[in-house]
């Protein structure tokens, strides 16, 4: 090769080698960043810089995302990313993670993959101090009382799920074998939700176990890894707390980025108003929708993923717990009793003290992979719930309003995940937050026809800062929200500019709602879901409700006006 060519050779060589560390930046990052933020982590120049991403963007391997004017990857990407899993040797692949969760943990550790309505162990990391089972390679388990084949159906499509639990009769093998068809698929929305299933000695008794899918670039289930012991070791507060490991190894596997992870507290110097006291222990999984009810002086939340209700009367130091018949986002109270809920079969009433749940309208009735997710009402009484893929796929979730007369109506479409929601003290504005695009927007209301219009940016947070969850507004017009993985809580004024940021003990505020008896406190519910137990370790009080004194007053929470036939 002659000493030009070899010139030209080395110049493509770092060229590519450029194009590369944006590539590695963007995943990295988890797949979006700005110019600015591409030319910070490269260090490249901004001429050379604009030269690549110029010819990435033409190529089709990244793209511009008008909406934010961030690089993200493009088509081509999704194209290697097909070819490249085609013949890929899953057990393979999958057998670092094996060996690593059972050095983890101790216990058998198992790969499978699915045959029809049955579960294939393909792949055993076992031991002689490790559980002694008839696990075997090769050995086919139910997929209806595993946790490897609830994860399984978990993420497939509704259509084959139902078709898979066709083939099969739901037979009890331990006392506690789900056998009834709408409480498995109930119990499989809540695994969806939470991306990974537990076995509570539904198989055997004797065993638990917890498990994940392996999902590829399109989001369907091409293997499951397993962690399997016995009871006495595996008591189901580890199940949970294993869950996070798993889920982050499935991801390492087939190479997609991990779920959000917080970072480390920011530093921020505290002052007195600020301080933060627990109002409620608990280990909630994802904690939501504080509610201040006025009437009983209590306040009142929701464990999505248990599913829950929490009635919690902080005078007497109780906190009561209800079981809700499935997956509940948001509620408020009704002037005709009880609740209001978005839950995951649509809009209903729901009684606390019967546990009777009586439908209003499902109007995602065609998206059986959604679930409502925040929800709040108007001052006039109306309802506005928003909802989400259960697997974040962007662009699923919708706003809805429902009205008096149980009628539901679509406001906004094209949301990745349905958030906080306010209005201003004039009820002139609504606001309303789409999580997964970091952004809280503000609409014009109009409040007697209850209508939204001229939506615009209120706040879009960066990534540094966590993701904006809940919110609420005070008596000033000022905005609260809460800042998932971003361990605060941050008061906006009306024109978007930081006022406060408040420090929290926990990585997952969710949302807040002002309360107590003048209304000045501020309450933060919290999750503990998908942290490590390393993470818990160091921020005990996730899943708790947190108080702060805020030194402004709340607005006050206007019940659900029902005026429906049905009643409870």
């Amino acid at each position: 090769m002659r000493s030009g060519e070899e010139s030209a050779a080395a110049r493509g060589t770092a060229a590519l080698q450029k194009g590369l560390s944006i590539l590695d930046a963007l995943a990295e990052a988890g797949g979006g960043l700005s110019f600015t933020e591409i030319a910070k982590v490269t260090g490249l120049p901004k001429g050379t810089l604009h030269r690549i991403l110029a010819a990435l963007l033409d190529h089709g391997t990244l793209r511009l995302d008008a909406r934010d004017s961030r690089y993200r990857f493009g088509w081509r990407m999704v194209e290697y990313a097909k070819w490249s899993t085609a013949d890929l040797d899953l057990k393979a692949l999958a057998e670092p993670e094996l060996i690593r969760l059972h050095a983890l943990t101790g216990e058998l550790v198992m790969f499978a993959t699915a045959d029809d309505a049955s579960i294939v162990c393909q792949q055993i990391v076992s031991s002689q101090s490790a559980l002694q089972t008839q696990l075997r390679e090769g050995a086919r388990l139910p997929s209806y009382c595993t946790a490897a084949g609830k994860a399984l159906l978990a993420f497939e499509d509704g259509r084959r799920v139902n078709a898979l639990l066709g083939q099969v009769e739901l037979t009890p093998r331990t006392s506690s074998t789900i056998v009834d068809p709408l409480l498995l698929r109930t119990q499989l929305d809540v695994t969806k939700a939470r991306r990974y299933a537990i076995d509570d000695e539904e198989w055997q008794e004797g065993l638990r176990s917890v498990a994940v899918p392996i999902i590829d670039r399109t989001n369907r289930p091409i293997g499951i890894i397993a962690v399997i012991g016995p009871s006495f070791r595996m008591n189901v507060e580890r199940l949970h707390e294993l869950g996070p490991d798993l889920i982050r190894s499935a991801q390492r596997v087939t190479g997609q980025a991990a779920f959000t992870q917080p970072g480390q507290p920011p530093k921020i110097n505290m002052t007195n108003d600020q301080s933060i006291s627990c109002a409620v222990r608990s280990s909630a999984f994802l904690g939501e929708g504080p509610y201040w009810s006025a009437a009983s002086g209590t306040l009142q939340w929701v464990d999505i993923l248990a599913p829950a209700l929490h009635i919690s009367n902080l005078q007497a130091g109780s906190n009561s717990v209800v079981a809700l018949p499935e997956i509940v986002g948001a509620f408020a109270e009704c002037s005709a009793g009880g609740l209001v809920i978005a839950a995951q079969s649509g809009f209903s009433l729901f009684d606390p003290a019967t546990g009777r749940q009586t439908r209003i309208t499902d109007p995602e009735a065609d998206k059986p992979g959604n679930r409502f997710n925040d929800g709040k009402c108007d001052s006039r009484g109306r309802f506005w719930a928003g909802t989400m893929d259960m697997t974040v796929v962007p662009g699923q979730g919708s706003l809805y309003r429902l009205d008096s007369d149980g009628s539901a109506h679509r406001m906004e479409a094209n949301i990745g995940i349905s958030n906080g929601l306010g209005w201003s003290p004039d009820d002139r504005l609504m606001y309303f937050t789409d999580t997964l695009a970091r952004t809280i927007y503000v609409y014009d209301f109009d409040v007697n026809e209850g209508r939204i219009y001229n939506r615009r940016v209120f706040v879009q947070t960066p990534e540094n800062m966590g993701v904006p969850d809940g919110l609420t507004v005070d008596s000033e017009g000022f905005v609260w929200s809460a800042q998932w993985d971003g361990w605060q809580v941050i008061r906006y004024a009306p024109d978007g500019t930081i006022d406060r940021t408040i420090s929290v003990p926990v990585p997952r505020p969710t949302s807040c709602a002002f309360g107590g008896t003048d209304m000045s406190t501020l309450f933060i519910t919290s999750a503990r879901i998908r942290l490590s137990s390393q993470q818990l370790a160091e921020a005990p009080l996730s899943g708790s409700v947190l108080s702060l004194e805020a030194g402004v007053k709340g607005i006050a929470e206007k019940p659900f006006h029902w005026v429906g036939a049905t009643a409870l």
